[in-house]
């Protein structure tokens, strides 16, 4: 705007939805992060889910446990294992992980643009909990698609309520399967598309 373009599009990041089938929510546990541990967005991340949200969360589910993927974990993050964290380092295949586990979490406190893990795990269909900064750009509506949580008292609550209501959890666990739909290729080859005949029409010109 500041510079007087008249017509602005965003080429998002693209998401494949998984087409097998889904375990339901009974037959799902766990908390599950993923995040490359050379970044450290992703370090500060799981170091305030495992050191301040998750203290919370356990007193009312002593339970649960939290699986940390990810490449090149530090030794901060190594540091975070115990009876009821677990980090198996870099896997080829994650799907055992997105199709096993109730509830993702994105804790971030800071990084930008789209992040790639909140798609990933809206290509499962599998429901989230993340902060303002993690579902940035993605378009997704609080309560709906997602939860939103940006203290560790509130991200706390959200894992308990979604990890333990199976309505919500169904809930949203629909939505996010439609939520990733306008990121699939499909989708983004409709965009650019539109994008190359709006050019080819002057429109851009």
């Amino acid at each position: 705007q500041q510079q007087g373009v008249r017509s602005v599009e965003i080429v998002p990041n693209i998401h494949f939805p998984y087409r097998g089938e889904k375990p339901e929510f009974s037959q799902r546990s766990g908390l599950l992060f993923i995040g490359g541990y050379n970044h450290p967005p992703n370090v500060d991340a799981v170091q305030w889910l495992c050191q301040e949200i998750m203290p919370i969360v356990w007193t009312q589910l002593p339970d649960l446990h939290v699986t940390l993927l990810g490449s090149s974990p530090s030794e901060k993050v190594s540091a975070l294992v115990n009876d009821k964290v677990f980090v198996p380092g870099y896997v080829a295949d994650v799907t055992p992980y997105f199709l096993s586990h109730r509830v993702f979490v994105a804790p971030l406190r800071y990084g930008a643009g789209m992040k790639g893990k909140i798609g990933q795990s809206l290509e499962y269909g599998l429901p989230l909990v993340s902060t303002a900064i993690g579902v940035e750009g993605m378009n997704l509506v609080s309560g709906r698609d997602s939860i939103e949580a940006n203290t560790a008292e509130t991200f706390a609550s959200a894992i308990v309520q979604l990890y333990t209501n199976e309505q919500k959890w169904s809930y949203i666990a629909e939505q996010s399967t439609e939520a990733v739909n306008r990121y699939s290729p499909e989708a983004v080859t409709g965009l650019i598309g539109g994008i190359v005949d709006d050019v080819n029409g002057g429109k851009y010109l």
